[in-house]
């Protein structure tokens, strides 16, 4: 077997669901120590005590000056959810798939780095600059890992995200916030109502169709932001009560030119046309990290066209670009960093699903494409 899928093997039967990444971790350090590389602890303030969550980075100077290109890719995993017809810690091979949790997300992405930091840590003078790879915890939570690497200082001109994407490459992504909206009535007897008392609901649901009408600014290649009001809450069935409150989570996508700041004009100019004006309370929902903002990266950067021709040069095949509706931790990389950032990696399917499989060939050949793409930019 190839050390690479060995390694991809061996990750897959190591737990490392949102929540513990650790071991994991230390798994990726002890690889990378036999690389004589050092592997750098990280941790986000909410783990300093407990440790158990942390990321790991390490940079391979080639001893000549140039420019960095960064690996990343993340350790955590969602949990396992129910259906599963194997075990989700054991790879277990069908036909050209191999199933496992973390198998395509992102897994065999993580061993695609680590084969090319091998390779080049044997090969210093195949390039010169820096790589700096990055192996972060939380991208399935709140992205905690990444950010906190932000703020300890890592940078690159270069940012290559190992998500599972295989058959184009992203090179755009919206960005996404959330927000709380409390809508005020007041309470009476129902028996009086409507003559007295004023419902809640009636205005939260008026005032909810009213912000899933509103207007988002439209990107030639990302379309155009959403808004989806996700929950309601207020009342209570078991009171003779005209609810006096009702919360609304909203979500909105964007697209660049939005911010959480033109979500909130746009959702307070409606509340005044609704004629709710001082019954209506919004802000951004508070988070332990920052919401992501969109960014889009021209497919005429070098770093797209040389990904694009090393993919043809292994593959034979040609790689479109994509422009992605969610977020990852790409825009962190993009946005926080300014870093022009691709995001492409071996795929599979079921990712985030019972019986989750990856594709051994494309875990090899991203590999492949990886070094070659880093020995281009940094030649």
């Amino acid at each position: 077997m190839d050390k690479i899928i060995k390694r991809w093997y061996d990750m897959i039967r190591i737990n490392s669901i949102n929540g513990h990444e650790v071991n994991l971790a230390d798994y990726i350090a002890k690889e990378l120590r036999a690389m004589d590389l050092e592997p750098h602890y990280s941790y986000f303030p909410e783990d300093t005590e407990n440790k158990v969550r942390p990321s790991i980075w390490t940079t391979l100077d080639s001893g000549k000056p140039g420019k960095t290109v960064m690996l990343i890719g993340h350790i955590d995993t969602v949990s396992v959810a129910s259906g599963w017809e194997t075990d989700p810690f054991v790879p277990t091979e069908d036909g050209d798939k191999v199933h496992g949790l973390g198998a395509m997300d992102m897994k065999g992405g993580l061993a695609a780095i680590l084969e090319t930091l091998e390779y080049y840590s044997e090969h210093k003078d195949e390039f010169t600059g820096c790589i700096e790879a990055c192996f972060v915890s939380d991208e399935e939570g709140l992205s905690k890992g990444t950010y906190q690497l932000v703020k300890e200082g890592i940078t690159a001109d270069y940012a290559i995200m190992a998500e599972c994407r295989y058959d184009n490459v992203a090179i755009g992504f919206r960005g996404r916030f959330s927000f709380e909206v409390t809508v005020h009535g007041v309470a009476a007897h129902a028996s009086h109502y409507p003559k007295v008392g004023e419902n809640a609901l009636i205005s939260a649901g008026r005032l909810a169709s009213a912000i899933e009408a509103l207007p988002t600014l439209s990107h030639p290649n990302l379309k155009h932001g959403t808004w989806c009001v996700r929950y309601m809450e207020g009342g209570n069935a078991g009171t003779l009560v005209v609810p006096d409150s009702c919360y609304l989570f909203v979500d909105r996508y964007v697209v660049p030119g939005e911010d959480e700041k033109t979500c909130i004009r746009q959702m307070e100019d409606i509340v005044k046309s609704l004629g709710l004006e001082g019954k209506v309370d919004i802000r951004l929902k508070p988070r332990s990290s920052p919401y992501m903002k969109s960014f889009s990266l021209e497919p005429t950067d070098p770093l797209v066209t040389t990904l694009q021709s090393k993919f043809k040069a292994v593959t034979g095949e040609d790689l479109p670009v994509a422009y992605d509706p969610s977020v990852c931790d790409s825009n962190i990389l993009a946005v926080s960093l300014g870093i022009p950032t691709v995001t492409f990696g071996p795929s599979g399917g079921g990712m985030h699903a019972a019986n989750e499989y990856g594709f051994p060939w494309q875990v090899t050949n991203c590999a492949e494409v990886y070094k070659q793409t880093v020995k281009e930019l940094l030649r």
